[in-house]
């Protein structure tokens, strides 16, 4: 009898050796070329306050106090000549280099904004082209645009050399950063699916962790660059480690790679492979293209809502990570703050998406997002009283917990609803979606400097909304791996085909019992 992938993985090892050793892999690229590059601008497009310069005429400047983006005075400088003002010490940034204030401080969400354009871009072509020739080949295309381009950023100095780099970064990542969680959710059962696939976002945590670290002793933008393009070098070699996806290259009918590189696995766990045959996956052969997505309302219902959540949880999580170094204090402290706390966020994930499912967990996590989004709103902007500051650096820590667990729960979520035929294409468009999100959030983010509760208020009405549509979307814990568009389409169908006939089966034993007794 031919057994499926999932079985097959049964037998030689569902998370074992070869698992953790993938996890290593990909986990190493996200923390060096995804949590790097993309939080990497929270600092080096920073704004530092601004002060008087002492000495100068106190008619025309007479600040006594550090002035930053939340002052009444903040907009002040602007009718001064530049002499008159000068920036903080502390740091340098993009914005201290290129006087971004004033009528160009926007300039400094385009920096943040145009990393997205790019990865856009790269999610949408790379979703396709790993669907036709391979994840492997995609993944390593997008891990060297990321390398290359981050060291040409370092050293010329113009706004538009930076500019353009950054978009090359987010095309690279949206070629790489759809790959890793597919691939790894691949290589195992439903059983371990959360488990893998959530356990690559603690690499991401500790990139967060390291970079404000980074930042605090290394205070020139550039050097701070420097050191980060630094840690990516080792992913370059990552071509010879990288397997090819299995259930792709049984769905391309390459049954003799497929079975080989499940040979590789259980050589590796140390496990003896099976004597039975590989299932194949049924395939028309054509490649899952963009049409499928929209196959039929159903499928459309799925898409449409699977994209809504993407771009109100990518919103919201970028918003509350770039918008945590205004709240007040030290913008190091703030950043890690709302970083470590992906690390207990994440351990719920699992759990509540294990055991009470992925829908409840997106739609609590938006919830109390939400919740704290809007409390935090109601506090005095003052940031001379430490008690209103701490307190709304404590509701962003609590929102960042509680999107950043819909956010995994999401990921773990759209792989599931979408078959391997389309998997890619599925996870790609989601991605990019979201992609509309982390490119709102830095303008969101820059209406601070209108009113203070802009952007957390914003944010608030965001998760509510996407909370409610979310209830339409199907559970799939407990499941297997959906492998054709037909079991997508016809999914619920089954599901009350099977209810119907446990119930079915109850009653029949329940007979047999009552006349067995009788």
């Amino acid at each position: 009898m031919a057994l499926t992938v999932d079985q097959m993985l049964e037998k030689i090892g569902e998370f074992y050796k070869f698992q953790w050793l993938l996890l290593g892999i990909f986990g190493y690229a996200v923390f060096a070329l995804d949590a790097f590059p993309i939080m990497i601008v929270t600092f080096i497009t920073a704004e530092p306050e601004w002060e008087c310069v002492k000495g100068y005429n106190t008619s025309v400047c007479n600040f006594t106090k550090p002035i930053g983006l939340t002052s009444d005075d903040y907009e002040a400088r602007c009718d001064m000549p530049r002499d008159a003002w000068r920036y903080v010490d502390g740091f340098t940034s993009t914005v201290t280099e290129y006087d971004l204030v004033c009528e160009k401080s926007l300039l400094q969400s385009v920096a943040q904004s145009c990393y997205w354009v790019g990865m856009l871009l790269g999610l949408i072509a790379g979703g396709y082209l790993a669907d036709k020739f391979g994840r492997k080949i995609i993944f390593y295309i997008g891990s060297a645009t990321i390398i290359i381009a981050t060291w040409i950023m370092i050293f010329p100095e113009s706004f538009i050399v930076f500019i353009v780099c950054r978009v090359f970064i987010g095309l690279g990542s949206g070629f790489h950063s759809v790959i890793n969680f597919v691939m790894l959710t691949e290589f195992t059962t439903e059983k371990h699916r959360a488990k893998i696939g959530v356990g690559s976002f603690y690499f991401w945590v500790a990139g967060l962790m390291f970079l404000p670290l980074i930042g605090y002793f290394v205070t020139e933008w550039r050097y701070f660059l420097l050191v980060t393009a630094c840690f990516a070098i080792p992913c370059l070699f990552t071509w010879w480690f990288i397997p090819e996806s299995v259930r792709w290259l049984l769905l391309r009918g390459r049954k003799t790679e497929a079975k080989e590189q499940l040979e590789k696995v259980a050589a590796i766990n140390g496990r003896e492979m099976p004597n039975e045959s590989l299932q194949n996956i049924e395939s028309s052969g054509e490649t899952g293209s963009f049409k499928h997505l929209f196959f039929n309302w159903k499928v459309a219902k799925i898409t449409l809502i699977n994209w809504n959540l993407w771009i109100a949880n990518s919103l919201v999580y970028y918003g509350v990570s770039y918008g945590s170094v205004d709240l007040g204090g030290n913008r190091y402290v703030n950043f890690a703050l709302t970083s470590i706390v992906e690390l207990p966020s994440n351990i719920l994930c699992i759990f509540v998406a294990n055991r009470y499912g992925r829908k409840k967990t997106v739609i609590v996590g938006l919830i109390v997002a939400c919740i704290a989004a809007l409390i935090s709103v109601a506090i005095p902007d003052d940031q001379s009283n430490d008690g209103y500051t701490g307190g709304r650096i404590f509701l962003a820590v609590l929102a960042k917990f509680f999107i950043n667990m819909a956010f995994s729960g999401i990921f773990i979520w759209s792989t599931e609803l979408f078959p391997t035929f389309i998997r890619g294409m599925g996870v790609s468009t989601s991605s990019s979606a979201a992609r509309i999100g982390s490119f709102s959030a830095s303008y969101i983010v820059w209406l601070i400097r209108i009113h203070s509760i802009l952007p957390f208020g914003i944010m608030g009405i965001i998760c509510l909304e996407a909370a409610i549509v979310a209830t339409f979307l199907p559970e799939t814990n407990g499941r297997p791996t959906i492998e054709t568009l037909h079991e997508m389409v016809n999914y619920e169908e089954a599901k009350r085909r099977s209810v119907v006939m446990s119930e079915v089966i109850a009653i029949s034993k329940a007979e047999i019992n009552e006349n067995t007794h009788m």
